[in-house]
């Protein structure tokens, strides 16, 4: 019993190891999609976005693949959070996943400011260009409108 105790554990372990190895990947690529915002580099940030998809993917497949493991971690079953190593992957794991959510929160809000200046200054070509047009059919066409001064 003990012996089929100890090695659920380990494949746990094992598990979480990899888990963690994913998310640390997708933290990564979470940080350069911060930078690639700002440098206004939509290339690169389509192809974060996509590698970030596929680490998310092959998460949901090592899931699905280890539902037994995830099911006996989700029963919040005391031996197993008496066991450090056990415990010290799923904090981990946890530090991770709040850092992603803070980076990408941050990397949300700088696209809304981004895309909040670009229609701005869209909103100000426009202008200048209507202004523009009138001014050419101006001369073209009489005015429509009298202004009556009193």
């Amino acid at each position: 019993m003990e012996y089929q105790n100890a090695a659920k554990i380990e494949e746990m372990v094992s598990y979480l190891i990899r888990k963690k190895k994913y998310y640390e990947k997708i933290l990564e690529l979470t940080k350069k999609q911060e930078e690639a915002i700002q440098s206004n580099n939509i290339t690169k940030l389509s192809l974060i976005t996509s590698e970030k998809e596929n680490h998310i993917k092959e998460i949901k497949h090592l899931d699905k693949h280890n539902i037994k493991i995830l099911e006996e971690l989700g029963s919040n079953n005391q031996n197993l959070t008496l066991d450090k190593p056990l415990d010290s992957l799923l904090n981990q794991t946890q530090s991770i996943i709040s850092q992603i959510q803070n980076y990408d929160l941050e990397s949300i809000s700088l696209l809304r400011s981004s895309i909040k200046i670009t229609k701005t200054k869209l909103n100000r070509l426009n202008k200048r260009k209507r202004a523009q047009q009138s001014m050419r059919y101006q001369g073209l066409h009489p005015s429509r409108f009298v202004d009556i001064v009193q």
